[in-house]
This record gives structure tokens, sequence and C-alpha cells, in this order.
């Protein structure tokens, strides 16, 4: 029988494995306890990898070791604001700011609440930045991550995103992106040309480095990224990304967490090789076998434990197991599925049933 890791990409490959490979997502909810002091008590002090191991799964070692690389002409500074941070850039033809609030509690992740392009006059400076940003790989953390995970599961950088999302979702915010997409639509597509000439730059130092997947780090939404605008925007960015990817023989993958059932017939030959998060019932209108079967067998899907089940909020454990025996074991031997985490376990999780499912899934 093939060892974890060979398992693991053989699923993700669309190849037959025994069983179901589970893969769980639980970094934020990790982040989170970690710094609130509330890890529990068995696991403090262990990393992710060894907890992943402890609780029976596949390691999903998310690795950014990629360094963004400013041109010196670009001043960049930092600042604390009364509720978060800032970051000011200075270029010879303006200056732009964004910034971060505090979420919930000193804990969660920050939001952000300014983008640097307010008005179209920043358009030149965001321009400017776009294409004064290069990467270099980090094949020293590369290495780190590989070694840590070793036989257990498989390393992947997590890189930039679809250019458009970068505009819409950080540069500008989706509301005034839409405007722009109208108003000024020359302007927009060259910050997205330069967008996309910078993002696969950083793809081919990625697929210099000793690591199994280029993730593209998009948290794809089909509420704020239409059919028509992923099938302009998106695909020719998979597609360019997939080719590097696959140059260097590594998978090409994107995160897609948010409602996706609109998208997904449409992702079949646009560029990836894996859709990672994919959210089903009840956070979805769509259920897990029908989200593969739009899939064709053309890309394999990581997820189908949609992250309300783990919460007592959302549903009781009996809930829980419930859909695992009905929803999630029914697709052992179906090719091209992992079971993963849609999209993430979070903080206030009963991390009681992140531990069960590998006795489920052994059933």
């Amino acid at each position: 029988m093939a060892g974890v890791r060979q398992r693991y990409l053989d699923a993700l490959r669309r190849k037959s494995v025994e069983g179901l490979v589970w893969a769980p997502n639980f970094d934020y909810w990790l982040a989170y306890n970690t710094r609130a002091g509330t890890v529990p008590a068995k696991y403090r002090g262990m990393s992710r990898n060894d907890i992943v191991r402890a609780i029976g799964g596949a390691i999903w070692n998310r690795c950014y070791c990629l360094k963004t690389i400013l041109g010196p002409s670009v001043k960049v500074r930092h600042s604390k604001t009364a509720d978060g941070h800032a970051i000011e850039y200075e270029t010879p033809v303006g200056t732009v700011r964004e910034a971060w609030q505090k979420a919930e509690n000193e804990f969660a992740t920050p939001f952000q609440c300014e983008h640097r392009l307010k008005t179209p006059e920043d358009f030149a400076a965001v321009q400017y930045i776009a294409e004064a940003t290069r990467y270099e790989g980090d094949l020293a953390m590369a290495q780190k991550a590989v070694a840590e995970t070793g036989e257990d599961g498989v390393v992947l950088m997590a890189g930039r995103c679809v250019p458009f999302i970068q505009f819409a979702k950080t540069d500008v915010g989706y509301l005034n992106a839409y405007y722009l997409l109208e108003d000024e639509p020359e302007r927009v597509e060259r910050l997205l040309e330069a967008h996309m000439r910078s993002f696969l730059q950083a793809y081919e130092e990625a697929a210099k480095l000793p690591v199994d997947i280029i993730a593209a780090d998009d948290n794809m939404d089909g509420r704020t990224v239409s059919p028509t605008l992923f099938k302009k925007y998106a695909v020719p960015f998979y597609q360019a990304a997939q080719k590097i990817a696959h140059a260097s023989g590594k998978i090409m993958e994107a995160h897609w967490c948010g409602q996706t059932e609109m998208l997904l017939e449409h992702v079949p030959g646009c560029g990836l090789d894996v859709v990672e998060a994919i959210v089903s019932k009840p956070m979805a209108s769509i259920t897990l076998n029908e989200a593969l079967g739009r899939l064709r067998g053309e890309v394999a899907l990581q997820g189908g434990i949609p992250s309300v089940l783990v919460c007592e909020q959302g549903a009781t454990r009996a809930d829980f197991e419930r859909y695992m025996v009905e929803t999630v074991l029914p697709l052992k031997g179906r090719v091209g599925y992992v079971v993963g985490m849609s999209d993430n376990v979070p903080p206030d999780a009963d991390f009681a049933r992140v531990e069960a499912v590998a006795t489920l899934l052994n059933k």
C-alpha cells in the first residue's frame, strides 16, 4: 500500500487510491487559540504538523515561501493606528495608503478597512507599485517545510491570487472595482496586466522550489467574481500558471472557499488541477456529490466537511456524524477527491469532531 504522501498526490492527480485521504485544515483554529492561550492541553507546544499526525490526517502544509521585493524607488512606511495598523507607499508618481482594523478581538485576523486605490488619481501610484514588485523563492523556508512534512503529506506554495481578485478585493474593494471597470476600463486593464506579469513571475520562482503544489490564494466566490468575470480574468491566469506548474512537475491548485456553485461548471479546462475548500450544503446550495459531478472527473476536489458542522452552534455531534456517514463515506473509491475542511476549522469549534474524522473514515 502506498504511503500517506503518495496516496495524497495520487488523489490530487485523479488516480485511484485505497480509502479516503483526509487532509484537515485547522491553521486558523490553531493560530487563534495559540494567541488566546486556549489550545487544548494535550496539543500545547505541538506543531501544526504533529497535531495533524496525532489525529490521523495527512499534512497539507501551506508554506508562504516567496519573498516580495519592491524596487528602491518605492518607500514603505508601517505605522500603528488606534485599532490596527497601516502601510504607506511613497512612489515617484504619488503616495497611497492601506490599513487594517482589529476584528472582534486581538486574537482574530484583522480585516482591511482602507484600500490603497481610493480615487482614479491613485491609479498611477498603484500601477507603479505593481510594476516595481518582483518575487524571489525562499529555498530555505521551502526545504524546512519539506523536511517537517516528510512522507506524511504534501507541501504547497501559497501564491498570488487571480489578478482581478487582487485588484477588486485588495487594491480598491469590490464595490468600487465594479464601478471602475465601467468608468476607467483602460486603467483597470493596464493594472491587471501588471499584476498578471508580476504574479506569473512569482509562480516561475515557486516552480523552482521543492514543493508539490502551487496554489492560488484566491478565496474565490461566485458572488464577487461572476462567471463572465471568471472566464475573462481567471481562466487566462490559471492556464498560464498551470503551464508553469506542469513544466516543473507540480500541481496547480486554487483556494475556493466562497459560494462557488455557479462557477464549478466552468472549472474543467480552466487551468486548475485541484479546487480546494469547496463549500457545500448546508453552507451552499449544492451538495458535495453535485460539486464533484460538475467537475466531471477532470479536476480534483479537496474539501467536503462544512465548517459549521464542527461547531456546536451549527450542528449537533449526531448531525456531524450523520453527514460523514451519509455524504462523505459513500465517496470511497471516487477518483479525484480528498476529504478536507470547507474552509477552515473555526476558532470555537468542537475539536473533538475534527479528531473523530479519521475514525469515521476508517469504518
